[in-house]
């Protein structure tokens, strides 16, 4: 095994093949990290039963959310701490905490999980740390207010939504360079890929809209408007659906992605941030900052089937569901 976890690591390009078929063994349970800002702590839901299975107390204000499903170590973002805690999903154990000079949101890991980037929408940039020493390695000019982040499927970019300039940056891993802007609708925020890779989705926070980027040749091919105050999306495993949450309207947005249009309407638990899809239960996860809950939805039904207490004022901002393996 600690061959193996070698072999993974040191093969960025192929990681997401091998990622996927590491997750979808068997004896994978699925579990989603639910971060509750208002209490400090992170839920932890197993996708199983839809019960908490255990909160883990984290430094102040936890916010953002990035999972290493190969080492099993979860990352969150406090905000007033001014700090990334590093958890081991396996104990629920916080294992380190890095401390920093600005107050995290947004963070996402490269695809070795070797890399941590973290928004710096202070100072307009993107930090880079090394997961191993926990120091910092890196920093990337990018627009104004960077927030969601997401790596490209094969791992060599990262995305960023710039919520104050309007724009994604494109930044080369490796070099670490800013290779491109792509401008967007107002204050763009949350981001996710599509199953292939092939399709951006960018939240707009004050267009209503959602950005739909064709990342192949950078570019927007179309602009589908949603709910009020639109923050997080996330797509199905196979691209066809990308589910938005609208906090000004305390729904979530089914957009058709072929069709490019909204299909349905679904309301679920007050104030939703956070949303993710699990594809082994195809339900969608979607946290709610104002009902301290976590709304589940069928994604064959487009139905709220059931909503799990958590704690205060949960986000789950990022990409909250990972997998322990036996």
């Amino acid at each position: 095994m600690p061959i193996f976890r070698v072999l993974i690591k040191s093969l960025p390009v192929i990681t997401g093949g091998l990622f996927l078929c590491v997750m979808n063994t068997a004896d994978a349970e699925p579990r989603a990290y639910i971060t509750n800002q208002g209490e400090n702590s992170v839920s932890v839901i197993s996708l199983m039963t839809n019960q908490v299975i255990s909160t883990i107390v984290t430094a102040k204000a936890p916010v953002g959310v990035a999972i290493d499903d190969i080492d099993h170590k979860l990352y969150v973002s406090n905000v007033e701490s001014r700090s990334i805690s590093v958890i081991n999903m396996k104990t629920n154990a916080v294992m380190s905490e890095i401390k920093l000079k600005i107050a995290p949101v947004g963070i996402t890991l490269s695809k070795s999980g070797s890399q941590l980037f973290v928004a710096d929408w202070f100072h307009d940039q993107v930090l880079v740390f090394d997961t191993t020493t926990l120091n910092q390695t890196g920093a990337v000019a990018i627009g104004k207010a960077p927030s969601g982040m997401v790596v490209s499927r094969e791992g060599a970019t990262l995305y960023v939504a710039n919520r104050d300039s309007d724009d994604v940056g494109v930044i080369d891993i490796r070099s670490q360079n800013l290779v491109n802007k792509i401008s967007v609708g107002k204050h763009p925020f949350g981001v996710a890929l599509s199953g292939d890779g092939k399709t951006l989705y960018v939240v707009n926070v004050e267009s209503n809209s959602v950005s739909m980027i064709d990342t192949r040749k950078d570019i927007v091919v179309a602009t589908i408007s949603v709910g009020e105050h639109p923050y997080c999306v996330t797509t199905n495993a196979d691209g066809t659906r990308a589910y938005v949450t609208n906090t000004g309207a305390d729904t979530v947005s089914v957009i058709d992605t072929v069709a490019k249009k909204v299909i349905a309407t679904i309301s679920v638990d007050g104030f939703p941030e956070g949303v993710a899809f699990d594809a082994k239960s195809s339900r969608v996860y979607v946290a709610s900052w104002m009902d301290n809950a976590v709304s589940v939805i069928d994604a064959k039904t487009n139905k709220k089937i059931s909503s799990i207490p958590t704690g205060s004022q949960s986000r789950a901002f990022g990409q909250f569901i990972g997998n322990i393996t036996n």
